[in-house]
């Protein structure tokens, strides 16, 4: 699951600059996108018994950028991520975050079948261990948006980490069809936005192939503010092409007209400057003139 209760002030040396992109909002978009039906995005995955799925986002997002570039798929090791990583204070099967996550995806990753995912099975975070020839991708920095119109730019290009709201009866007894009301609570779960039609986006999961659609969950597409369970309120891929980094207006900027916190959706008395420099590690928007 994704990390509650993170303040600020933990892990605000290992996480990197996190920028947000300057999209070209205006720029022609397909009537609709399936990822899934190209060869850049993997089966989907079940991270088990840990709450890993902040790593599985982040490595599904970094695996199709990179095959998007290359046109070389790889199965990335996900075991890595959740035992190494701990950009931004995550804490392996106790939570973490994606974007921190991409960012380390870009320092070398290895394959699946070097480094496997135990724990799913052992609930145990594991030991970080670096005995495998990790592979350099062909990725860059992460970087973040929100919004629908950000989330609908940023799908024509590649499939992204999303935050979603998950621990509710809707996601846990989804079986198929579209979601349509979410409960209203903060987000709790990384997953994979792979593509989007008239109506809805579709959201590659990590709870196996059992749940839901083979895996997958359709959102209500349109929705105003954060998305149909928050699903354009946190976006993050890893650079794929050289956008201009620029502060983009968060959709959580309509309450608050300070330092936004995206993460914790909470309004913090920071000024621009503070709020600038926590963004750095920890993706705040500065909602102020």
């Amino acid at each position: 699951m994704f990390v509650e209760g993170v303040t600020l002030q933990e892990g605000l040396a290992s996480v990197r600059s996190l920028p947000s992109a300057d999209l070209n909002m205006t720029s022609a978009k397909a009537a609709s996108v399936d990822w899934t039906t190209g060869k850049c995005v993997n089966p989907v995955r079940n991270q088990g018994q840990c709450g890993s799925c902040w790593a599985f986002s982040a490595v599904s997002a970094a695996e199709s950028a990179h095959c998007i570039v290359t046109r070389e798929l790889l199965d990335l090791s996900e075991q890595q991520v959740t035992s190494c990583s701990t950009n931004g204070g995550s804490v392996g099967c106790r939570g973490g975050w994606p974007f921190a996550a991409i960012t380390y995806t870009t320092q070398g990753m290895c394959l699946e079948k070097d480094y496997p995912y135990t724990s799913g099975k052992t609930s145990q975070t594991g030991t970080c261990t670096n005995t495998c020839t990790k592979k350099k991708l062909k990725i860059g920095a992460a970087y973040q948006v929100a919004g629908e119109a950000a989330l609908d730019t940023i799908l024509n290009t590649q499939p992204v980490s999303v935050l979603v709201e998950a621990g509710n009866s809707a996601w846990m007894n989804y079986r198929s069809g579209v979601i349509t009301q979410c409960p209203g609570s903060p987000s709790d779960h990384a997953v994979i936005a792979v593509g989007y039609d008239g109506t809805t986006y579709k959201i590659r999961n990590s709870w196996g192939t059992s749940w839901g659609e083979a895996g997958y969950i359709r959102l209500k597409r349109g929705v105003k503010g954060l998305g149909m369970c928050n699903v354009a309120e946190v976006v993050s891929f890893p650079q794929i092409s050289k956008p201009n980094p620029k502060p983009t207006v968060h959709p959580g900027c309509a309450t608050c007209s300070e330092c936004y916190f995206a993460s914790a959706r909470k309004c913090l008395n920071y000024d621009k400057d503070d709020c600038a420099y926590y963004n750095k590690n920890y993706g705040l928007f500065w909602c102020g003139k």
